[in-house]
């Protein structure tokens, strides 16, 4: 059973101090991985707020901000200190993962700007975002980008639509159940999405007084039964690669005990047969645990 890991770097302490721990954690159980790298300036002290917060109550939004909010001078970037740029300031250790022989792919320029703009942002200025976040990559890594995992699962016509003519090969930029094409406002993007399928830990620890067996008992009956197309895993190394490691650990060391096949997006995206794929709408709707829109796959339409 194929199980995609998607890994979301979007810090300066991510990609320092926690990517190392989550290579550790993915070689020690022969694990592959994709990781999403943040290129632009790192502005975490400005991720606050509702849109940046996780949790259907109170509680659970204070757990998971000690838990995976910025610490430290993390707390100042782009508010009382500069915002140091990712892809200058970190370059070595994103060109480690590559390296290291795991995927890497985009995850946008600059992260919280485009969680408070994308619902009304216009064409050009999502151009030049993604632009932005390829040159820089290209620049580091000496290739050009093939995947992109837009940052919050927000996305719009125009980011999709750029995605095609930027040539990229596929996004993980929504919630959904199974990969497909997607049609935004009547338009059909021949980008395929890989969405992610399973929810996160930060939205199951905390909720409904689950505690962390629970949570790992949770996905374990989510992948339990197979599907065709397998699932994608979405975890984010702030808020999981630090305290809640332990946690990430046990769950890894159960799906594998499961018998799941971790992966990369690009390994479940090779499985895929571009021309049979379902085209669905991509839909912009409220999702539990989060302020605003997320992007969403929506109905099937008939097939031709």
């Amino acid at each position: 059973m194929l199980l995609a890991l998607k890994i979301e770097v979007d810090s300066l302490a991510a990609a320092r101090d926690i990517t190392p721990r989550l290579v550790t954690l993915l070689q020690s159980l022969d694990a592959n991985a994709s990781f999403f790298f943040n290129l632009g300036p790192d502005r975490s002290g400005q991720a606050d707020g509702p849109l940046f917060q996780v949790g259907e109550t109170r509680k659970q939004i204070r757990r998971n901000r000690a838990l995976g909010g910025p610490r430290g001078a993390s707390r100042l970037y782009g508010r009382w200190l500069p915002a140091p740029q990712l892809h200058k300031a970190v370059a070595s250790a994103i060109q480690a993962i590559q390296q290291a022989g795991y995927e890497t792919g985009l995850r946008g320029w600059d992260r919280v700007n485009w969680i408070k703009r994308i619902a009304t942002a216009d064409e050009a200025w999502v151009r030049n975002e993604l632009t932005a976040a390829l040159h820089a990559y290209e620049n580091l890594l000496g290739q050009p980008a093939q995947a992109i995992a837009l940052p919050g699962w927000r996305t719009s016509r125009h980011a999709l639509r750029q995605q095609q003519q930027l040539g990229l090969h596929y996004g993980s930029d929504c919630r959904g159940s199974s990969p497909f094409l997607p049609v935004v406002d009547g338009e059909p993007i021949r980008v395929p999405q890989l969405p992610t399928t399973l929810p996160t830990l930060a939205e199951l620890t905390g909720a409904n007084e689950m505690d962390d067996l629970s949570t790992v008992d949770q996905l374990l009956a989510l992948t339990a039964s197979p599907t065709p197309a397998g699932h994608v895993f979405t975890l984010n190394a702030d808020a999981d690669g630090g305290k809640r490691l332990p946690l990430l650990e046990r769950l890894l060391a159960a799906w594998r005990e499961q018998g799941q096949q971790f992966a990369s997006l690009a390994q479940l995206h090779a499985t895929l047969d571009i021309n049979k794929l379902p085209w669905h709408s991509l839909e912009q709707r409220s999702w539990p645990g989060y302020s605003g829109m997320l992007a969403v796959q929506g109905p099937a339409f008939p097939r031709g």
